[in-house]
């Protein structure tokens, strides 16, 4: 047979969790005090787990973003896609309207930043870029991973995460 402070101790859980009305709980007034006490610390720990939750739920979860290079980008402790993008390259038109598709209607676990390749000179020089429509996948700190340029729809799909 179970013991009586098991069978309390399920009772309380039961009527704590399903917010029975006061006058249906147990009478604690007549309980031993490590009784209370088990009662007290469960209900105290049920509130901070509730609480946790709730803060956890504020919280907004990061969204991926295809969006245009801003300085900070590279190094800012994320894995991201440069995408060295030309506007008079057909490939790249196409790879941008795909980009700008899915990530309206997904989630991808990496951003991508869309570069002028006529303009970004520097970081052209920097990731050693000679072509546009090149993908180009960088770790936390900015140091590339792996490199694709005209790439079919899976390799892309495959480089966003």
């Amino acid at each position: 047979m179970r013991s009586p402070l098991f069978i309390l101790s399920l009772i309380t859980l039961i009527l704590t969790a399903c917010n029975v009305p006061k006058d249906l709980q147990p009478d604690v007034e007549n309980l031993p005090q490590e009784q209370i006490n088990a009662i007290e610390v469960r209900q105290k720990m049920q509130a901070e787990k509730a609480a946790e939750m709730e803060q956890k739920d504020e919280v907004p979860m990061q969204k991926n973003t295809y969006t245009t290079y801003t300085n900070g980008v590279i190094g800012n402790g994320q894995i991201s896609v440069l995408f060295f993008h030309a506007t008079w390259c057909p490939a790249c038109k196409k790879n941008n309207e795909l980009l700008e598709e899915w990530y309206s209607s997904e989630q991808f676990s990496r951003s991508v930043y869309k570069i002028d390749f006529d303009t970004a000179t520097e970081l052209r020089k920097q990731f050693g870029v000679t072509g546009q429509d090149t993908f180009i996948l960088i770790d936390e700190s900015g140091e590339e991973i792996e490199r694709i340029s005209f790439p079919s729809q899976s390799a892309l799909r495959a480089l966003l995460g």
